[in-house]
């Protein structure tokens, strides 16, 4: 392969806000560049928050246009209460006490497969109105997800028989704060529940851009494990994390439909603080 991926982290509403910012102000700045990078022929990924935005630019949406609906107050999502330190304990302590990274999965899918949650057909309408009647088209998008019951890692693509509503549901089923999802005859969770980018699905393109909503260094260590940046060699890699002034943003709750507007904001000044520096990557 020779064409570059445009891989697309996870991170709730403020990872869709953000992402979507930081490719406006990219724009904003490096017009020609950011149409490289967004446009035909490069291979968009996306896992969770990621999903939904790489599904509204393989539509064709207008980055303008996108970043209009989350900094506008209105909009179809729903609050939901998370703790995310006891969802990340959660977490924690289903790998330290499984066999395997499968295993560590299973057991996050049974987690997520007894829990209450919203009804899904509120949680699918939302989908829905994010994508705008968006349909799987001649681009090359992969969607990220997990097997609730396997732990086994799925990338949905236009050829998978499912629906582009489906697969985005999939990839941003948060587990036991979003419902998990059926898909021809499975169930599915979130793809973050792998890694947060899964970016080493983006094996063998070239340039590879990541965006990941969060700082490079975590409480948990790296955001991205360097090992799964690894895997891209000899593939060139640029990663772009949130910087202090997101990390504000997003607050002690991402999926608060309340951190939409900072987060987009946030996003678009360090785009364009960057832009110069991204296209530069970008033409190599």
């Amino acid at each position: 392969m020779t064409n570059g991926a445009l891989v697309l982290a996870g991170g709730g509403l403020a990872g869709i806000a953000w992402e979507t910012g930081v490719l406006l102000g990219i724009q904003d700045v490096e017009p020609e560049a950011a149409a490289r990078i967004i446009g035909a022929p490069t291979t968009l990924i996306g896992t969770s928050a990621g999903s939904t935005v790489s599904a509204q630019l393989s539509a064709g949406t207008p980055l303008e246009e996108l970043f209009e609906r989350q900094v506008h107050e209105s909009a179809g999502e729903v609050y939901v209460e998370a703790d995310f330190e006891a969802f990340m304990a959660t977490m924690a302590a289903a790998h330290s006490e499984a066999t395997s990274p499968d295993d560590a999965r299973r057991r996050i899918g049974a987690i997520a497969k007894s829990a209450t949650t919203v009804d899904r057909e509120i949680r699918r309408g939302i989908i829905e109105g994010r994508l705008s009647g968006a349909t799987w088209n001649d681009r090359d998008l992969r969607i990220t997800a997990v097997d609730a019951d396997t732990g086994v890692p799925i990338v949905f693509d236009r050829t998978s028989g499912v629906s582009l509503v489906d697969a985005v549901e999939a990839s941003s089923a948060v587990p036991a704060i979003w419902p998990v999802v059926p898909v021809a005859g499975h169930l599915y969770i979130d793809g973050g529940v792998r890694t947060m980018a899964n970016a080493d699905f983006a094996v063998g393109f070239d340039p590879v851009l990541v965006l990941i909503p969060l700082p490079e260094s975590t409480a948990n260590g790296y955001s991205i494990d360097p090992a799964e940046l690894e895997t891209l060699a000899p593939s060139r890699v640029h990663v772009i994390h949130a910087d202090a002034a997101a990390v504000a943003a997003f607050g002690t709750n991402p999926l608060d439909p309340g951190v939409r507007k900072p987060s987009a904001m946030a996003g678009r000044d360090l785009g364009r603080d960057i832009a110069a520096e991204v296209a530069a990557f970008w033409r190599g």
